[in-house]
């Protein structure tokens, strides 16, 4: 999920577990239970400083700031 910039300029991605993801067919998309404030204290990244996918324990930093178990 992005989240804040403008025009792609200082915008921050925010990981998200799947099992956070509810898909609404009425909106043709997906919908999450995060407000604002959560998700402005979730962890995140800029374009220019991607997260290494391949580390777990950034996985369970993002599972366990959204209460998931970890895995």
């Amino acid at each position: 999920m992005s989240f804040g910039g403008f025009l792609g300029i200082g915008e921050q991605y925010h990981p998200l577990p799947w099992e956070s993801l509810v898909y609404d067919p009425g909106r043709g998309g997906y919908v999450v239970s995060v407000d604002r404030a959560q998700l402005e204290g979730a962890p995140s990244y800029a374009v220019s400083d991607e997260p290494d996918w391949n580390d777990p324990d950034y996985g369970r930093r993002v599972r366990g700031y959204y209460g998931y178990p970890l895995i």
